[in-house]
């Protein structure tokens, strides 16, 4: 069935993108997690939360050396719906994300005081999905950044929706590049993050992500 309100799966990529990115600035950072059933979702560090948000957690993301582990290889998706293959160099730190996500990895070198990462989670789908899908992006870049609305793509043979936002996190510049896909009854959420600085450099690093992406199923 599908619904008209988007999406836990927005706030948690965009959240726990800019949240991995924040451990180049301490040890132990905290997390601030948003969970919202609103369509007009937004991140924390964006925009201040719509009446309607269900919770808001803070959570500390447990130590690197503890929580991280390295892999080189394919991964799956925590629903088990689809892997991806890790470049080399980056790290499987789905075990640092309490709010539920399908994938969480990064590199594990920062860059211009970022760590390059990708998210991604799932909700059910929607039935006004790119309508949506530019309110959401409005709410996130919030009134101090800036986003605009990309050419459809193709994840795995599907249909892929997005957009690319920029903003100020944590005092770092940061772009979010965002893809909407649906399969089956999932619609699934990727939230690929970098310093702003290293967006056309990291181009054709997410394309490669992306395109490593394959259904299990």
């Amino acid at each position: 069935m599908r619904g008209t309100t988007p999406i836990r799966a927005l706030a948690a990529t965009a959240t726990v993108s800019a949240l991995l990115l924040a451990g180049c600035s301490g040890d132990d950072p905290e997390v601030e997690d948003e969970t919202t059933t609103s369509p007009t979702t937004s991140d924390a560090d964006a925009t201040s939360a719509p009446p309607d948000t269900e919770t808001a957690t803070e959570t500390a993301i447990p130590d690197d050396s503890e929580a991280t582990t390295e892999a080189p290889g394919p991964i799956t998706s925590a629903d088990g719906a689809f892997e991806l293959t890790l470049p080399e160099g980056w790290l499987d730190v789905s075990s640092q994300v309490e709010q539920q996500v399908e994938v969480a990895i990064r590199d594990d070198e920062m860059t211009d005081d970022f760590y390059t990462n990708l998210v991604v989670a799932s909700e059910d789908p929607i039935s006004d999905l790119e309508e949506s899908i530019e309110v959401a992006a409005a709410q996130v870049a919030g009134s101090d950044g800036e986003f605009e609305m990309l050419d459809p793509i193709e994840i795995a043979g599907e249909e892929a929706l997005g957009f690319l936002l920029t903003r100020t996190t944590s005092g770092v510049e940061v772009a979010q590049t965002q893809w909407w896909v649906e399969h089956g009854d999932r619609l699934y959420v990727a939230t690929f993050s970098n310093a702003q600085s290293q967006q056309d450099a990291n181009t054709s690093l997410m394309e490669d992500l992306l395109a490593s992406w394959t259904w299990t199923d």
